[in-house]
């Protein structure tokens, strides 16, 4: 297939981009993309590829390395661009950045040091430990001579975790004297060496952890920096203002000073991931080690304009100085308001008949609503999802499912049993014979055929199974047996090696099962894992890079933001990321009386005046029903 030249070339399956994009598509530096939300982040990477890709700048046999910081968000940037591209979109590599430095460590442990090199059959921990336990550790280690001892016990439970994060995993490995703290060093090596020397098949490394072993590896193996630099002409950096100090020494150890150019994109006033790390100025940080040029989107294809108006006031508010966005949807005139409550019952049946009259007068769908709050997602949803349920819509805490239901595995095993229990789902067979061709390795267009033949094999099978009155629990495995877990394991870097397959596959089989206890059939099971005919809730952070036609905020009230005086500059982030996931209408709640974790207490708002100032500014009403 012939290159086109680059002052020829045209963007894929749009009519244009905003001017900056077109620039950044095209530019040849590293830089970083400032781009708030509804921006097309997405989109412009998908566009860059393919102009990398179809004019020849990304050159043969040299790939583009694209890294996101969720599961989904990686899987739909794939997928963008084998839409945009087609058959080039083979030479880009779409992965979560703990993915990819878990691909690193697994084929490169033995050019570790011996001292830091993990066993072969070593396991993800995927629970974080108790504070109990770090404060526990800490005490039972001690102090190095010359060191004074501190009281542990006497530290906060939030000092314990950032202290035990920073010898755990928040330096750079091997813990030299230039980069910390004798105490930090003594506990940070004590801890490695234990973590490394479990036995197999117990959990032992952190993603975390994983990331400081990718950097190390690569810091201490010129040949490795030199293989890595020369298979990736160009790295996209998505979802950036999320890096915490352990993923950008990856990026550092790998690409710094290295011909590939570095596109970062990202929105600093979304960063709502400092108390998992995220490092604050990854921005500033990244634009001087890597001479990066700044660039700002500013249209918002996602927002009415009513609501851009709005999210201007929060945006100045969180960050001054922010460049105007401008709305580009035309299709909705956009509202929020406030209202207001005297406890949650009356709050429950006025959002359930707004929610019923929307799905049943004006013909949405439950997915067109989402529910958020700030934490404890089953508590706050309690009394509505019940006023739902009377009226027959089914509502979902979707933070159980989120992440499992984003795994490529799950989205094949989903994929099969929306087809077995369907007439029709275009959707689903463009997954599953996309999964059958990658994962058997056969091509699109010459081995049509056969991948229809295999993915009408899995379906006939999964009905099978329905009819025969097998566990329905045994039906996921069976499926992935069906092709066999080698294949998923040589395609799929992450489950390459120990149980995380096999506890993805529980986990989802799990969640089957009781689904089909609750609706008492496959088809109601199926129809409820996928969420079609749910009205999702989550928190905050889980809506990140989501949208909705509406979104209901439960409680903007103090008890809800009980760390606000502490955190305001995060807490607002967070506000204007939960505002920001509507495109035409927002309605935020507020309950005189509301139960929590000791009964029913009456609630305030004084705490948190300054989110209640801005929506004033933003001119927010404030209703009582």
């Amino acid at each position: 297939m012939p290159f086109i030249r680059p002052d020829l070339w045209l963007p894929v399956g749009v009519d244009s981009l905003e001017p900056t994009a077109d620039h950044v598509v095209r530019f040849a530096r590293n830089t970083l993309v400032v781009a708030g939300p509804g921006a097309g982040k997405t989109e412009l990477l998908a566009q860059r590829a393919c102009y990398l890709l179809q004019t020849g700048e990304s050159p043969n046999p040299q790939r583009i390395l694209a890294i996101s910081f969720k599961r989904d968000a990686a899987k739909n940037l794939g997928d963008r661009v084998r839409r945009r591209c087609g058959d080039r979109a083979i030479r880009f590599d779409s992965y979560t950045l703990d993915a990819f430095a878990k691909s690193l460590v697994d084929r490169f442990r033995l050019a570790l040091p011996d001292d830091w090199r993990p066993i072969e059959e070593y396991e993800v921990m995927t629970k974080g430990m108790r504070v109990d336990d770090m404060r526990e550790w800490l005490q039972m280690s001690g102090f190095p001579d010359g060191v004074a001892s501190i009281d542990i016990e006497g530290l906060s439970n939030d000092e314990i975790m950032r202290t035990f994060d920073s010898m755990a995993h928040g330096q750079v490995l091997p813990y030299s004297d230039a980069n910390t703290t004798a105490l930090i060093r003594f506990w940070g090596l004590r801890w490695w060496q234990e973590r490394l020397r479990l036995p197999p098949t117990t959990p032992s490394l952190t993603f975390p952890m994983l990331n400081r072993l990718a950097a190390f590896l690569l810091r201490t193996n010129p040949k490795l920096i030199v293989a890595l630099r020369a298979s990736y002409s160009h790295v996209f950096l998505d979802e950036f203002q999320d890096t915490t100090a352990a993923q950008y020494d990856i990026v550092r150890a790998g690409f710094l000073g290295s011909p590939s150019s570095l596109t970062a994109v990202g929105d600093s006033k979304q960063r709502i991931m400092l108390w998992a790390g995220a490092m604050a100025n990854v921005f500033d940080v990244y634009q001087t080690d890597f001479a990066a040029e700044r660039n700002h989107l500013t249209r918002n294809y996602r927002s009415a304009a009513e609501l851009v108006k709005m999210q201007q006031v929060i945006a100045e508010a969180v960050e001054a100085g922010t460049p105007p966005a401008s709305a580009v949807r035309t299709d909705h005139n956009g509202s929020c308001s406030i209202l207001e409550f005297t406890n949650e019952e009356k709050e429950a049946e006025y959002l359930a008949i707004l929610i019923e009259q929307g799905i049943s007068k004006d013909g949405k769908r439950p997915r067109d609503y989402c529910v958020l709050v700030r934490q404890l997602t089953g508590n706050m949803i309690k009394t509505l999802k019940g006023a739902l349920a009377v009226r027959g819509i089914k509502m979902r805490d979707e933070s159980q499912l989120q992440d499992v239901l984003a795994e490529p595995i799950v989205k094949f095993i989903v994929a099969v049993l929306c087809l077995a229990t369907r007439d029709r789902d275009a959707e689903a067979w463009e997954i599953l014979t996309n999964e059958v061709a990658l994962l058997i390795g056969l091509d699109r267009a010459d081995d049509a055929h056969r991948i229809e033949e295999e993915a009408k094999r899995l379906i006939h099978q999964a009905r099978i199974c329905m009819n025969d009155g097998s566990d329905i629990a045994t039906l996921p495995s069976a499926l992935v047996a069906s092709l066999g877990e080698s294949v998923f394991r040589s395609v799929y870097r992450q489950y390459s090696k120990g149980t995380y397959l096999k506890t993805v596959v529980d986990t989802f089989a799990q969640a089957l099962q009781t689904s089909f206890i609750e609706a008492g059939s496959i088809l109601a099971a199926v129809d409820d894992l996928v969420g079609d005919n749910v009205v999702p809730a989550m928190t905050i952070h889980k809506s990140k890079g989501l949208e909705f036609h509406t979104v209901i905020f439960l409680g903007l009230e103090d008890a809800q933001w009980w760390s606000f005086a502490k955190q305001a500059d995060e807490d607002k982030r967070g506000f204007f990321v939960a505002f920001s996931r509507a495109i035409a209408q927002v309605y935020f709640t507020f309950c005189d009386t509301r139960d929590g974790r000791w009964g029913r207490k009456c609630q305030d708002k004084a705490q948190i005046g300054d989110l209640y100032g801005i929506l004033q500014l933003a001119g927010v009403p404030t209703i009582r029903p």
